[in-house]
């Protein structure tokens, strides 16, 4: 199992670059797998799911600040960021516009916690923001996307809104129902194959929508250096914006630097499946370049801050506001899944 965990999620990141350039140049074996889409990312989230321990929401509920802070930054500035995107640089492609849209408008991902782990991060409050985005995401993804996309493609806020229960509300409770309704120890014995699996759902799912999405890539060949460029700017953005932000707030560095993956790292397998089934494959493109782009730059960051070590503030930690100094979990019992 190391060494599938090391090949699988490990290397996931030149994997995506490898799934996304074969799908684009031999699409034909892999568009079967694009009517099954849906259901392969809601085995993903189900998977996070069974990973959620009722313990950690307990001790980050206890002490709410730092959740309420991080849900806002990230909920107020990256559609924000994504709209002002389309606008400035799809004003004259709709679909892309509105792809960028939609995927600033999901919740975080879940490397996210990993990359939080990385980087000295809180990972009970990473772990807490991430559930409550996608709990809510139901509601907020199509509000945003509603309101901000109309002007360039139909959206329909009520076909988004069950799409959003059926991939991820109903695996989340089922999740759930599982994780608190098995025998403890055989959830443990099941733990380890998670990673591996979620690895390989979302192969799967690149394949299915890059080689769906292959014939408008081909025709629009000059657009890919520019979605990249924009994708990549939009996850640097984000992720410093919402640091400086959290630290405006008076947060300690540990809690800042988890709201920042938090807010960067965000869903874009859940934006590109929703963009493909809304607005065409093609609107997927922003969403899929953004899966590969999101764990790369936060591997990155993540690895540099690994270097860095952050001590919390000891008045928060006093008050209950932090978590105490030195205390990490391990992430083989917090980290079963890789980004959705």
């Amino acid at each position: 199992m190391r060494v599938a965990h090391f090949v699988v999620n490990k290397l996931m990141a030149a994997w995506l670059i490898v799934f996304a350039i074969l799908a684009l140049l031999l699409p034909a074996p892999f568009t079967t797998l694009a009517p099954y889409t849906n259901y392969l990312l809601g085995a993903v989230i189900f998977i996070m799911s069974l990973t959620v321990e009722a313990g950690a929401f307990a001790r980050v509920f206890s002490r709410p600040r730092a959740l309420i802070i991080g849900f806002v930054i990230k909920w107020a500035t990256v559609p924000l960021a994504a709209y002002i995107a389309a606008r400035v640089v799809y004003a004259h492609q709709p679909l892309l516009a509105a792809g960028t849209i939609l995927d600033g408008s999901t919740p975080a991902g879940v490397s996210s916690n990993l990359f939080a782990y990385i980087g000295h991060g809180a990972v009970e409050l990473a772990v807490s923001l991430t559930f409550i985005h996608t709990l809510l995401a139901p509601v907020l993804t199509p509000s945003f996307t509603h309101l901000m996309a109309s002007s360039y493609v139909h959206v329909s806020f009520w076909d988004l809104f069950l799409q959003m229960l059926e991939i991820v509300v109903l695996p989340v409770v089922l999740g759930l129902a599982v994780r608190y309704g098995v025998r403890p120890h055989r959830m443990e014995r099941a733990e380890p194959v998670f990673p591996v699996v979620s690895a390989l759902l979302l192969f799967a799912i690149e394949l299915a929508l890059f080689s769906k999405a292959s014939p408008q890539v081909h025709a629009n060949l000059g657009l890919l250096p520019i979605v990249i460029g924009t994708t990549t700017v939009l996850i640097v953005i984000n992720l410093a914006v919402a640091y400086v932000l959290a630290r405006l707030c008076r947060l300690n560095d540990r809690f800042s630097r988890t709201i920042m993956f938090d807010t960067g790292v965000y869903n874009s397998g859940l934006g590109a499946v929703l963009a493909a089934a809304n607005f065409g494959p093609f609107a997927a493109l922003p969403a899929l370049l953004n899966t590969i782009m999101n764990l790369i730059i936060g591997a990155l960051l993540s690895s540099v801050l690994q270097n860095h070590p952050t001590v919390d503030d000891p008045q928060a930690a006093s008050a209950g506001h932090a978590y105490r100094s030195g205390q990490r979990e391990d992430p083989a019992t917090k980290l079963r899944t890789t980004d959705e």
